[in-house]
């Protein structure tokens, strides 16, 4: 296969934000929800979602050349990646996801990139981002959304991936509002359940609890975490510098019984070149958190200094996989 001129490798590096900062608007104006199952012009979605039917039909030009959105003769119409931007037929959406991205307080992260390049970290850390989202509720809310939205294709696979029916409880460190753990549960009839999260995010998870499920709130740099067989950390690792992934792992630690069973679920970067989500990942983590996004072998040396050993990764179908560690 031939590959790409160099030229045309730059200037389409160079000019990627541009679809990007469309996504995001698209997604905000609610244009795919705008849309039906029949075709409608520029104009018609204008009209619906209060703008400029000119600069619409130039964003959704731009996005229909990569497949988001299509344009015949009666119209824009759907194609399975636009469906995914809509919220309110039921199904798997990701609009909140691409609406948190283009988040000022989150978009501000890549406009101040350089910021990073020079110190290593973002100027805005992932402690400063949770503390705004406890202050701004809307925006917090946008943000578990976008988790959860996300999360919907990457939890049916964890849980098919591993055997969860041997446990009697597990715990959900940092796990939103329980959509995992539920999943789990699910899953593991016979097994309860623990949600470990910040208070604000408890208060709204609070419809979430049963006889199985028990809502714990704290903070697992501060306090202490539940016993439990099995612990989970879902995309709550890759928020963290190391020395914070240590404190996390070592709380955990802590908190586990001998026999205990640790999951980390993350998109492991690739130690192979070529292009990988997880190494596009980690420049968000970079840019937004201050955390990193790590090989199999940052992996064993990070748990091998918390008090674990890496067993195996086990792979699922999706962009996501389990790193699994039992303490020592």
């Amino acid at each position: 296969m031939d590959q790409p001129a160099p030229v045309q490798i730059l200037t389409e590096l160079a000019h990627g934000h541009i679809a990007a900062r469309c996504l995001h608007l698209i997604a905000d104006f609610g244009v795919a929800d705008a849309l039906g199952d029949r075709p409608a012009t520029a104009a018609e979605l204008a009209a619906r979602t209060g703008t400029n039917a000119d600069a619409l039909d130039r964003m959704l030009r731009l996005l229909a050349a990569y497949s988001v959105f299509a344009h015949g003769p009666a119209g824009y119409v759907h194609t399975p990646a636009s469906r995914l931007l809509r919220g309110t037929d039921g199904g798997q959406s990701l609009r909140s996801y691409v609406r948190m991205i283009g988040m000022p307080v989150i978009w501000r992260g890549f406009t101040d990139l350089g910021h990073a390049a020079k110190t290593g970290g973002p100027a805005t850390d992932w402690a400063s981002l949770v503390a705004y989202f406890a202050e701004h509720p809307d925006e917090s809310s946008l943000f578990n959304e976008a988790m959860t939205g996300k999360s919907l294709a990457v939890v049916p696979a964890v849980v098919a991936a591993y055997d969860f029916k041997r446990f009697g409880t597990v715990a959900d460190i940092g796990g939103g509002r329980g959509h995992l753990l539920r999943a789990i549960l699910d899953n593991a009839p016979n097994a309860s359940g623990v949600l470990f999260e910040l208070p604000h995010v408890i208060a709204d998870a609070r419809a979430v609890a049963s006889s199985r499920l028990r809502l714990m709130a704290g903070n697992f740099f501060t306090d202490a975490l539940p016993a439990a067989d099995v612990y989970v950390l879902m995309e709550v690792i890759h928020d963290w510098a190391d020395a914070d992934a240590k404190n996390i792992l070592g709380a955990v630690r802590r908190a586990a019984p001998k026999h205990a069973h640790l999951l980390i679920v993350e998109s492991l970067v690739s130690e192979s070149p070529g292009p990988h989500f997880g190494k596009t990942l980690d420049i968000i983590m970079l840019a937004v958190t201050g955390g990193r996004e790590r090989t199999r072998s940052e992996y064993e040396r990070l748990l091998a200094a918390t008090g674990f050993h890496l067993e195996r990764i086990i792979a699922t179908p999706t962009r996501y996989d389990i790193v699994e560690a039992v303490a020592v």
